[in-house]
């Protein structure tokens, strides 16, 4: 009898795992992710995956308070770039309920694609939150009800590790950090600007400490480091005429082998106010009726023809205060010296002026995806929930995706409405078969597993039932 009761468990076990694999594979046609700002976004082959950030936390809840307004996110999604789709509604996979999910809710580190095969996504800085600290710390009425215990006890779920770069396997979606470094990696920070080269080299500068990663006195950095993703070995470069100490920078590896940082903000020492460096620093404006504002938390994307950096939203000031800056899309010439900035003259619905976004380029698409909505004389209220893209051949906003296929080279109208509808209908009835399929399958492997065990071992599995 003993036995026969193992065979039921085993069983059933097995059913279980065929329900939750279809789930898996079927049940995230409709995920709708949060909005948030301050994620990491990357391309790894033709899927694209959003990592961590921050979200508001809803009026409603009770939580919320003047020291809480945001929580972090320790989620993990994708993106198909295989099949088109409209970005009213993406065909998002959530990979939350899986190994993929973060260790830990992460905003403002960096992503790169490295490793010995450029597959493996390495996370770089940023503030790392224990998230079940945090809950507890939610439910806890005594800290709750009194604010200066409530920060003393935040403050403790920052910084539970001390590593300071993550990888992550997008193929076995696994989590995990380098073994065996070699060298001495910077201290903590978030905020830095980092970018890979071909050889798999990662290239870390400044960045920004205060009490999320470790540091009570908000210090900025100009040290230079890289990592080897080969080789797992840390080196910190001895740079002459390094900058003053600074954050937020846009990094940009040039086709000469030069890394330009655009824009960000510097500290003249520990403890001060970080000031926002003048964007006339790299480069002159072609258009001497337009003042190209400073900025922080915007993007800077080189084009596929290397001829051209697109800069895209930030804000004109730094602090709590953020406000929109103008102009909000900046076109940088880099095929002569000195580079000139002009501003971006696009065409289509524009988004609306974003921070703390991410921008990737892939194919003839930059895909601009959440960050804070910014506005004209007042902190950022409202985070984007949305998608962007802007197809680069022709400098036009557009609303559906086509692997490869960009608006003016296929002679159609821009956003005329019927890609739209197309677009739409045609991941809608994807969604609608795979569901379909996924929920008969389920139900065929159930029904002929039953049977099976029911024709082998139904009498005994009656009795001990």
């Amino acid at each position: 009898m003993v036995k026969m009761w193992g065979l039921k468990i085993k069983s059933n076990k097995f059913i279980f795992f065929i329900i939750i694999f279809t789930l898996k594979i079927f049940g995230n046609a409709d995920f709708v992710p949060e909005a948030r700002a301050g994620h990491v976004a990357i391309i790894v082959d033709d899927i694209i995956y959003f990592m961590g950030g921050s979200r508001f936390i809803s009026s409603t809840n009770p939580i919320k308070s003047p020291i809480r307004v945001y929580n972090l996110s320790d989620e993990v999604f994708s993106l198909s770039l295989l099949s088109q789709f409209s970005t009213s509604n993406p065909p998002y996979v959530d990979l939350s309920n899986t190994s993929a999910r973060m260790k830990y809710g992460n905003e403002k580190g960096t992503a790169v694609l490295g490793g010995p095969n450029r597959k493996d996504v390495y996370l770089i800085g940023g503030v790392q939150q224990d998230l079940a600290l945090l809950n507890k710390i939610d439910n806890n009425l005594t800290v709750t009800s009194n604010q200066t215990l409530m920060i003393e006890e935040i403050s403790k779920t920052y910084n539970t590790s001390d590593q300071f770069i993550y990888f992550y396997q997008s193929d076995a979606e696994f989590w995990s950090y380098p073994q065996d470094q070699v060298g001495i990696p910077p201290t903590r920070r978030r905020s830095t600007s980092n970018l890979i080269d071909k050889n798999g080299i990662i290239y870390i500068f400044g960045g920004r400490a205060q009490i999320d990663t470790g540091l009570p006195t908000f210090t900025c950095y100009n040290d230079l480091y890289t990592f080897d993703t080969v080789l797992l070995s840390w080196n910190k470069i001895n740079a002459a005429n390094a900058p003053l100490p600074q954050s937020h920078a846009a990094p940009v590896l040039l086709p000469n082998g030069k890394i330009l940082y655009i824009g960000g903000v510097s500290q003249t020492q520990p403890g001060l106010v970080a000031e926002l460096i003048d964007m006339r620093n790299y480069a002159v404006s072609r258009d001497k009726s337009i003042t190209i504002q400073p900025r922080v938390a915007h993007t800077a994307t080189l084009t596929s023809d290397n001829n051209e950096i697109i800069i895209i939203g930030g804000v004109s000031s730094y602090g709590y205060n953020h406000t929109t800056v103008t102009p909000v899309f900046v076109s940088l010439n880099i095929t002569t010296e000195p580079y000139e900035y002009s501003e971006l003259i696009t065409f289509g619905s524009k988004p609306p002026s974003l921070a703390i976004h991410t921008a990737n380029l892939y194919k003839n698409y930059i895909i601009v995806a959440f960050g804070n909505i910014t506005g004209n004389s007042a902190p950022p209220s409202e985070m984007n929930s949305r998608i962007y893209l802007l197809d680069m051949p022709c400098k036009s906003w557009v609303t559906t995706f086509t692997p490869g296929n960009s608006t003016c080279k296929s002679g159609s109208s821009i956003n005329n409405g019927s890609g739209i509808n197309n677009g739409s209908n045609i991941n809608n009835v994807i969604k609608i078969v795979g569901i379909a399929v996924g929920i008969v399958f389920s139900i065929i492997i159930c029904i002929l597993l039953l049977i099976v065990i029911k024709k082998k071992y139904g009498s005994d599995i009656i009795r001990i039932a």
